[in-house]
């Protein structure tokens, strides 16, 4: 894909917030090193829900478009599964 193309689709991601228990996680074999806890505050959480979604939209955009910037071959795998299309 052209660079402009994949600039385009990457302005369509959507992020939302969710409130979870830690038990409730599932663990799997991927893992993203985006480092979340800084933007996302559980006091923060209730009152500036828009601000921190215009921040997690621009920290995903910008590793949409960096993926293959990543060193380790393990990251890369993660961010690849991260960011693949869902299918139902």
């Amino acid at each position: 894909m052209s660079k402009a193309k994949v600039e385009k689709r990457s302005k369509c991601m959507k992020p939302f917030l969710k409130y979870m228990n830690v038990r409730h996680v599932f663990p799997t074999r991927y893992t993203v090193d985006m480092d979340l806890k800084k933007t996302v505050a559980d006091e923060d959480l209730a009152e500036n829900k828009v601000e921190i979604k215009k921040n997690l939209k621009k920290i995903f955009e910008e590793r949409y478009l960096n993926q293959k910037e990543v060193t380790s071959e393990k990251k890369a795998a993660g961010s690849a599964y991260f960011f693949q299309k869902l299918r139902f």
